[in-house]
């Protein structure tokens, strides 16, 4: 992110004296990282990538990790739904048993 884009966004929701403020600890932090800081991370990153097995890199894609996510979720949802639908048949059961029993009293 360029400095001159942060701050313009800063200054547009924060008042003046904040974005002075976020402004100079944004320049303070920058002046304290070498130069090659963000081409020293990107290697090291692409380096850890490359050691990956092929099978890693794909089980750790994004999309695969969207992809497990969402049958996580499904297999809750399906566990939940046949869970609830046990239980109101077990009550509508009870209530229909409570049902027949005042049917059968005799009207007072």
């Amino acid at each position: 992110m360029k400095p001159e884009n942060a701050q313009s966004r800063l200054s547009a929701h924060a008042a003046p004296a904040e974005a002075r403020a976020w402004a100079q600890l944004q320049a303070g932090a920058a002046a304290r990282l070498p130069g090659d800081f963000a081409v020293r991370i990107l290697r090291a990153h692409r380096l850890a990538q490359s050691r990956r097995s092929p099978a890693a890199r794909f089980l750790l894609h994004p999309f695969a990790l969207s992809a497990y996510t969402a049958a996580a979720c499904l297999f809750v949802v399906a566990l939940l739904t046949q869970s609830n639908r046990e239980i109101n048949q077990r009550r509508l059961a009870e209530w229909q048993d409570i049902e027949q029993q005042a049917a059968n009293l005799e009207p007072l």
